[in-house]
């Protein structure tokens, strides 16, 4: 979460970690180093590609919503076919986003691996950057050999991507390896609502219950089934914005209040 938070306080190569807040001081944070970072306007994109030694990683962070634009990104929910002739559609918006920066994203990823073949590869994001994270993972395990078998996705607040096809597709090639977090009242999760378009989650969902951190880990359903016993069960009414802003305290509070940029 730390790093998916860093990701949208647009962290520069040429400055390192300074000035993107909280989120960088964190000594877990501040002890990778910096590989890629991009920042892209059309299609709109943000992230950074870092590897930590102590932990053995390589780290893929896209950003969450931290310009205006990305507001109309978030919108921008019309189905695209993920893959051209095949029967499953996915969010327009984050689709353009990942496919813009994902070439470039893999050229890097494809050159660490290979500079480090027993590190482990971490993508995450927070809200779009972990709908983006899921997207690329997806896109990158098929087109780059043996990351499949080094990589875990870790995504906060993510929302909803595809329809219940794509949901079976990313489940049967990155479900074992996906955690989608969700705090316990957060609406975007939620979003987009299913009577707007049929959008549903792929696991495996990771339901923050309470403040205390309690988890529960949401079953498998067939279809755009989700688990009723999961985030699912908050009344959509009920939700709150602070819930997308509290992860287990993350994103720290000054990245809450960073002006954002277009």
């Amino acid at each position: 979460m730390r790093y998916a938070t860093a990701a949208t306080t647009f962290v520069e190569l040429s400055r390192g970690w300074a000035g993107c807040g909280e989120a960088c001081r964190d000594a877990e944070v501040r002890g990778a180093i910096l590989n890629q970072t991009w920042h892209m306007d059309a299609p709109l994109s943000d992230g950074f590609v870092a590897v930590h030694h102590g932990s053995r990683e390589i780290v893929v962070a896209w950003a969450g919503t931290h310009r205006y634009r990305a507001l109309l990104l978030d919108m921008t929910v019309f189905p695209l076919p993920y893959i051209p002739g095949a029967s499953m559609s996915v969010h327009g918006g984050f689709l353009g986003s990942v496919r813009g920066a994902v070439g470039e994203v893999g050229r890097h990823l494809g050159q660490l691996m290979a500079d480090y073949p027993d590190y482990a590869v971490v993508f995450t994001g927070h809200s779009k950057g972990g709908a983006e994270a899921a997207l690329g993972a997806l896109d990158l395990v098929r087109s780059i050999d043996g990351l499949r078998q080094r990589i875990r996705v870790w995504t906060f607040g993510e929302p909803r991507v595809g329809d219940a096809q794509f949901a079976a597709f990313y489940n049967h090639r990155l479900g074992n390896v996906t955690y989608r977090v969700a705090s316990l009242a957060d609406p975007v999760v939620a979003m987009p609502p299913r009577f707007l378009v049929d959008f549903c989650h792929h696991g495996l969902e990771l339901w923050l219950m309470n403040e205390e951190g309690d988890i529960y880990v949401g079953q498998q359903y067939a279809g755009c089934s989700e688990d009723p016993r999961a985030s699912s069960s908050v009344d959509f009414y009920s939700r709150s914005i602070r819930w997308h802003q509290n992860y287990l305290g993350l994103p720290p509070a000054d990245h809450a209040q960073a002006a954002f940029s277009w």
